[in-house]
């Protein structure tokens, strides 16, 4: 069965009874509501015995939206009352940008096609979901070859000509330096550098040096992006990129351009309602009779759910505003909040079933001794367990595959 769907979870678990959670970087992409409000009832079974197109997790369940399938819905029961979040699908995103000296040849670009790499544009090249993108860097310190000389104790060094005669280099030369009879020091796309061509590469790298650090010449910007998979992965694939075009010194192993992380959403927010979304999984769940819940209720959370809504700190839930009455209300808003700032992350997967979940007459879940909740007050914000922990923390991946 094709995989549709996987989870990127971040999970802490909680060993003592007073840590608190942690923030999810895809809380920005989701809302999530906490059902505190005292006679709210949470009734899962049996009703869940009957459940179809989810997966139950350490007593959560996991399903697609019934008002858009590419979002995700989660349902759990915590300490301080039954869960609720919907979310945007989200994925990591590795990046990194940087200069190298690339020499762009038709062997070259044969070499990335026979590796797998297909061109989608001018010097774009994508495989495996990791795109890298060439862009030429034109230099300010030359317009001819006139503008540039030699310098050094042995004429080895390549520099703008008013600058040439102040290089100081030890006078101890070197083997390779005879391969500079095969080229000449002139400018190329703005910079002084020894003119690139096969019989000087070849003959540096016969004496062990790389022709990239010797020759400035084809200096171009690497913009690499990799969606759904982390920055060693992305460093594999640039080094083996930067490989056909005979670049051995891979620059990443510079920590100062290292590949930077984050979390981004599948789909555009502005695609969806989230709020509309939050109303209508609520509905539903009243409907197969799982939650008690009344219009006015849901017609009040509808109207604070949004957006970013989720996580530890800007959940919804029951709570006593700073004038000392209850109303639904995001948790960061209300009378004295305990917050938190921190974030760890954890990857498991998971497979989710393809269509809306629904209730039929054919158990798929096995039964659970879950019993009605009844919510009867507003939490502390000091005690979260496993299960809350799990809803607070999870990003859902999408793959396409």
């Amino acid at each position: 069965m094709r995989k549709a769907v996987a989870f990127i979870v971040l999970l802490v678990l909680f060993s003592a009874p007073l840590v608190k959670a942690c923030m999810s970087p895809a809380d920005s992409y989701a809302v999530e509501v906490v059902l505190n409000k005292p006679g709210i009832v949470y009734r899962p079974y049996p009703t869940f015995n009957a459940l179809h197109n989810a997966i139950v997790e350490n007593g959560t369940f996991i399903f697609r939206s019934h008002y858009d399938e590419r979002l995700i819905v989660m349902l759990w029961n915590a300490s301080d009352g039954p869960h609720l979040r919907v979310q945007i699908p989200a994925e990591v995103v590795a990046s990194v940008t940087f200069n190298a000296s690339l020499l762009v040849t038709a062997s070259a670009i044969e070499k990335l096609k026979a590796g797998g790499w297909k061109e989608i544009a001018n010097m774009t090249f994508t495989r495996d979901n990791i795109t890298i993108a060439l862009k030429p860097v034109a230099g300010s310190e030359c317009n001819s070859d006139r503008d540039c000389a030699t310098g050094g104790c042995s004429g080895e060094v390549c520099a703008p000509r008013n600058e040439a005669a102040k290089i100081v280099t030890p006078c101890v030369y070197k083997p390779w330096y005879e391969c500079f009879s095969l080229t000449s020091c002139g400018c190329v796309n703005g910079f002084c550098t020894w003119k690139p061509n096969g019989d000087f590469k070849s003959c540096l790298r016969k004496h062990g040096v790389d022709p990239s650090q010797v020759i400035r010449a084809g200096l171009v910007e690497v913009e690499a992006e990799a969606r759904g998979v982390g920055p060693d992965e992305l460093k594999a694939a640039v080094g083996e990129f930067l490989s056909a075009f005979g670049v051995d010194c891979l620059p990443l192993s510079d920590p100062a351009i290292s590949p930077q992380v984050e979390i981004a959403p599948v789909i555009d927010p502005s695609e969806v309602n989230l709020s509309v979304a939050v109303k209508t999984e609520l509905e539903w769940l009243r409907e197969v009779g799982v939650l008690q819940i009344s219009d006015e209720d849901i017609g009040a959370i509808t109207r604070v759910a949004g957006s970013g809504k989720a996580g530890w700190n800007s959940h919804i839930g029951w709570y006593e505003t700073k004038n000392g009455a209850y109303a639904w209300i995001p948790y960061d808003e209300s009378k004295d909040p305990s917050l938190v700032r921190c974030t760890s992350p954890v990857v498991p997967a998971y497979d989710l079933p393809n269509g809306t979940a629904y209730v039929g007459p054919t158990a798929t879940q096995p039964p659970s001794t879950d019993t009605t909740t009844s919510t009867n007050g507003s939490p502390s914000g000091e005690i979260c367990g496993p299960a809350l922990m799990v809803g607070l923390s999870l990003v859902v991946l999408l793959w396409k595959r």
